[in-house]
């Protein structure tokens, strides 16, 4: 190996086994090493972003940390690693960010103990059953790409063998980018070519005369999936997948690569059963499975993680695993996949308030509480900084290695690190597949095909451009859409074929979902329970309002009961009021709770958590008795203050009156409203739609219109004038309007005489002629209590077939709530 390329790895190189005991607090002559070490490394990287062939001269030469040094660095209390989790100095000497492992790792060499290579894999051949316990992998695991071919295939097995049997002879982790097992010159391509992928002839890949002898994928243990040229269409109903053939198998990890993010959603959501196949076969442990399959059998999480926002960690985790825990999954098991997921510290906090990340793992764990053999996860990076993807994608590889588990997720892009992390990768361009198969095997093929990755290139984001189609200018697309052909012709006739899945096994088992009765307990349990004292706090701040509705309405009507007071449409404008006018920001309020949650409950629903009718009768019965103090704090005082509540006498009988036929009344409204907000997408559709009906039911009262310019049908459907006429009545009889004979006689002159003619009292049943209210209906509340009922049954079967929902904007900043 030359000088140069000697030079250039030492440059990476930092201590590895460290001795931390009786060290000295850190120094700042340790930080200014640490910053002389950091600007070598940023020269270096700035070079490689730039594909500058000549390296520029480092800033302070050939400079290393001493072993005191770096655990100087690591121990300082402001600039070292702040979370537990922070366990190997490599990654965070280079990027100030710590490299870590899950704690179920034993490894104690700094590897991650993973190997992808299919000689790493356990496999069964010829149907011979795999050992019943899985055990953590411990083989060869390569610094990089470049040097996946650098041995022979068989030396390789064999040195695998004795990694095994001597774990002090294992390299460093495949991830590790600091040291690597074989030095080679950097300078030359990333991708070798290996004299066992060389063709014959010219090494022309073509695809008329070349054959690329690619490994084929052996006998994997179930669970085996196996896409065979599926087609589907977006929600647009144009064609996104065009014949898309892939397989992974048990302890893998397969990243789809896609151009745009649309197509790879797609594809994972197909695996997962969220979407229907137009054409094609999927497979699954060698049987053809369904779409309805493959959800009952497949843990998915989408990018929008859709978690509830009034409970804590904990409280979701207990939520999901009383939903969709697994037949196998204890309490404790939900612990330690907390504290293992770094949530321990967080697991009180609200949801709302975890940063991207945490919520992205809680969100996992939910999921891993399904016991499912095959997770799915689209865009399971996004919005993370490089800490935070490079643990959740170790801990899904090591997940998926332990427990023989199959593991789907989209990567765009992913790190150079974290794409070494992968077993299997899937591009696609075009609803088309431009490579599948092994990872290590992705860099030999296109260098085969003439498109080998650049020196210092991220071979992720290099092939992803190359499948791109370029539409800066008319030749750059034609160019772009000849070569995405050709490769999609080269993988369709030059890629391996899918192994064969042999008999037909036994399917993977189906997550068990909850009855009818766990559904509504759980549900009850969340509203109830978890959410406190969040919903106590909303229904405190619902009963201030409505209380200051109240006094504001009293005042407006103070005391129109009195002796002095002969106005008698004062007290019909009052009950005009109270029920027709001054009640709507309540309504406000009530359908904006409805469409913040909508969004939420959906993707509950979508996610099989509970059943749309067990979620409405939930809610019904929740919602409704907290609603109906609501109203009661609404009537009460405003009705006390205007002193009607002692007409006719002082036993307090028309307040009763009063209270319960105006809480039906405004109940009723109330659900009118909900059942809008639940129909209608927008909340101001669904507040004009409720004020366009709620409006004609105010006008069809008499007070601002005659009811004998109405029709007779519409005055008898009118709730306000089945309400008015049972409680205007008893208000305006003779005996309580007879009282109220304060008044100024009137002078009357006869025969040049003036006399005074006596206070005649003010008639009652002529005001309420007016109006055309004089007559008690004896059954208004009757169908006061048939309308609720009726309105109340309209929002479930409106809840149960609109479906909709509105998906917010994913939160970028990974450190921030």
């Amino acid at each position: 190996m030359g000088s140069e390329a000697w030079e250039l790895e030492r440059r990476y190189s930092v201590p590895g086994a460290l001795d931390t005991r009786g060290l000295e607090p850190p120094a700042s002559e340790d930080l200014h090493a640490w910053s002389i070490y950091r600007q070598n490394l940023n020269s270096d990287f700035t070079d490689s972003a730039l594909g500058s062939a000549e390296k520029s001269p480092l800033p302070y030469g050939n400079f290393q940390l001493r072993d005191s040094t770096v655990q100087s660095i690591l121990r300082h209390p402001r600039y070292g690693p702040k979370s537990p989790l922070a366990n190997n100095s490599y990654t965070y000497l280079k990027f100030g960010l710590p490299r870590v492992l899950p704690p179920s790792s034993r490894n104690r060499d700094g590897s991650s103990g993973y190997d992808s290579s299919e000689e790493g894999r356990r496999v069964s051949h010829a149907g011979a059953p795999a050992h019943a316990t899985s055990v953590m992998r411990s083989a060869r695991s390569d610094p990089d790409f470049r040097h996946v071919h650098a041995v022979p295939r068989e030396p390789a097995h064999s040195q695998l063998t004795v990694a095994r049997d001597h774990p002090r002879l294992r390299s460093a982790s495949e991830a590790n980018l600091l040291q690597s097992a074989v030095r080679t010159n950097r300078r030359h391509s990333i991708a070798p070519i290996d004299p066992g992928y060389i063709a014959h002839g010219h090494g022309i890949l073509g695809p008329e005369g070349y054959a690329l002898p690619l490994r084929p994928m052996p006998c994997l243990q179930h669970p085996h999936l196996q896409l065979r040229g599926v087609e589907a269409s977006g929600s647009d109903g144009l064609p996104l997948l065009r014949g898309i053939t892939l397989e992974a198998g048990a302890a893998e990890v397969l990243a789809i690569m896609a151009t745009t993010e649309k197509e790879g959603t797609q594809i994972v959501e197909t695996i997962a059963g969220r979407r229907r196949v137009k054409r094609g076969d999927i497979l699954l442990n060698g049987r053809s499975v369904s779409a309805r399959s493959l959800r009952s059998r497949v843990a998915y999480l989408p990018t929008e993680n859709g978690l509830s926002p009034g409970l804590t960690a904990q409280q979701t985790l207990s939520f999901y695993m009383l939903l969709r825990g697994g037949r196998n999954t204890t309490t404790l098991e939900a612990e330690a996949i907390l504290q293992e997921l770094g949530l321990e510290a967080t697991k009180h906090c609200l949801v709302n308030t975890l940063t991207t990340s945490e919520a992205r793992r809680l969100a996992l764990a939910c999921r891993l509480l399904q016991d499912s053999h095959i997770l799915a996860l689209d865009k399971p990076t996004h919005g993370l900084d490089i800490f935070d993807a490079f643990f959740l994608v170790e801990y899904l590889r090591q997940w998926a290695s332990r427990g023989q588990r199959l593991v789907v997720l989209t990567l765009h892009p992913p790190t150079y690190e974290i794409l070494t992390m992968v077993s299997r990768v899937a591009l696609t361009s075009g609803g088309r597949v431009m490579y599948s198969g092994p990872r290590r095997d992705m860099l030999p093929y296109f260098a085969l095909a003439e498109f080998p990755c650049p020196p210092f290139k991220n071979p992720s984001d290099y092939y992803l451009d190359l499948v791109t189609l370029d539409d800066l200018s008319a030749e750059a697309m034609l160019e772009s859409s000849q070569r995405i052909d050709h490769l999609a012709e080269l993988a369709r006739t030059r890629l391996p074929p899918i192994s064969d899945p042999g008999p037909p096994g036994a399917l993977p088992p189906s997550m068990p979902g909850p009855n009818i009765f766990v559904q509504l307990y759980a549900l009850l349990l969340r509203t109830l329970i978890y959410s406190q004292p969040w919903t106590l706090t909303r229904l405190l701040r619902k009963i201030v309002i409505s209380a200051s509705l109240s006094v504001l309405l009293g005042a407006i009507f103070w005391d129109i009961a009195s002796e002095s007071n002969l106005y008698l449409r004062d007290r019909i404008g009052y009950h005009y009021a109270s029920l027709g006018i001054f009640f709507w920001p309540l309504c406000l309020l009530a359908m904006c709770d409805v469409a913040d949650s909508r969004p939420n409950v959906e993707r509950d629903i979508r996610d099989g958590l509970y059943g749309r009718f067990m979620y409405i009768l939930a809610e019904l019965i929740c919602s409704v008795p907290s609603w109906c103090v609501v109203y009661l704090i609404y009537l009460a005082p405003a009705f006390a203050m205007s002193g009607l509540h002692l007409v006719p006498d002082e036993n307090l009988m028309s307040m009763w009156n009063y209270l319960a036929v105006g809480l039906l009344y405004l109940i009723m409204q109330h659900l009118i409203c909900t059942f809008f907000a639940h129909v209608c997408k927008w909340t101001y559709l669904a507040a004009l739609f409720a004020g366009i009906v709620l409006g004609e039911m105010a006008l069809a009262g008499g007070v601002t219109l005659h009811l004998d310019n109405l029709p007779s049908w519409y005055q008898q459907i009118s709730p306000m004038q089945w309400s008015m006429s049972l409680l205007l009545p008893r208000l305006h009889k003779s005996e309580s309007v007879g009282k109220l004979a304060n008044c100024k006689p009137k002078q009357i002159q006869r025969q040049d005489i003036i006399i005074q003619a006596a206070c005649e009292p003010p008639d009652g049943a002529l005001a309420l002629r007016e109006i055309a209210l004089d007559k008690l209906n004896v059954r208004g509340e009757f169908w006061l209590g048939i309308g609720v009922t009726i309105v109340a049954v309209l929002i479930i079967f409106g809840f149960l077939c609109v479906k909709y929902a509105t998906p917010k904007r994913p939160r970028s900043a990974p450190n921030k709530p």
